[in-house]
């Protein structure tokens, strides 16, 4: 008798979060059978609520408790970390987390740069009446995108306060991705990915959570749909470019053509 298939998991999603497209790629590249279910901000909260029983995950600096990813696995165990979760997928591959160098880069772009990318997506978001709603249509089932748009005036305010939407919030974001760039293309000087030749969580972990500065597309390897480049004003439409035309931004973009795109299912 042959076995079945293998019982999938279930990830829960912000659907176009970066730090959810970082988990998504792992299950991806090792071939875990998952399910996601995709949600949008607050609904999203909601759904972790459900899943785990009110438990949650831990809190940290880029996160609350009650964020995503989830994966709840099909013994039922729960990963309430990207981390975590890329872990998990890897786990047989010891050439994927080689050294502590890459356990403290993969920690170090979570703590520095995943929430300053946030940020600037949510502050240029909140410039274009309509794209969030919007975002809701292109990536949640059609009864969540209604409900979404008819709480988007308090999600709104919600975001503002939690993510710092402010000017300086922004001035500061806008400093530390120049930094983490410029800091990334140090690192690739004769080296072709972040700690050596080979390819491992770390570049995978700076790839994702950079892909809002990128504004990617499925096309190129997100596993969600982000907004129209062509639809945004001037002044997002100039960061992308200079994040895109960035040594540190042609090397993520390489890395979602060459590990992404080959392993997307």
């Amino acid at each position: 008798m042959s076995e079945g298939k293998p019982v999938p998991h279930r990830l829960i999603t912000l659907a176009f979060s970066h730090y959810n497209e970082k988990a998504r790629w792992a299950l991806d590249r090792y071939a875990v059978p998952y399910r996601e279910e995709p949600h949008m901000p607050f609904v999203s909260s909601l759904a972790v609520a459900v899943a785990t029983r009110g438990r949650g995950g831990a809190a940290d600096r880029a996160s609350s408790r009650y964020s995503t990813p989830v994966l709840i696995l099909n013994d039922g165990r729960v990963l309430t970390d990207s981390t975590d979760i890329v872990r998990f997928a890897a786990h047989r591959d010891g050439s994927f987390f080689p050294s502590g160098e890459v356990t403290e880069l993969v920690d170090h772009y979570g703590d520095q740069l995943g929430p300053y990318t946030r940020l600037l997506a949510y502050w240029h978001l909140g410039r274009h009446s309509g794209m969030i709603e919007q975002l809701a249509a292109d990536n949640v089932g059609r009864r969540e995108a209604w409900l979404f748009k008819r709480i988007v005036p308090l999600a709104g305010s919600q975001l503002t306060r939690a993510l710092n939407l402010t000017e300086s919030g922004h001035d500061r974001a806008l400093a530390r991705l120049r930094q983490e760039l410029d800091d990334a293309a140090s690192r690739l000087d004769h080296r072709k990915y972040l700690c050596g030749d080979q390819f491992t969580a770390a570049d995978l972990t700076f790839a994702a959570l950079l892909a809002p500065g990128l504004c990617l597309t499925p096309e190129e390897g997100f596993g969600a749909i982000l907004p129209d480049r062509a639809s945004l004003d001037d002044e997002a439409q100039a960061l992308i470019r200079e994040v895109r035309t960035h040594p540190a931004g042609q090397f993520a973009l390489r890395v979602y053509a060459e590990e992404r795109r080959r392993v997307l299912p």
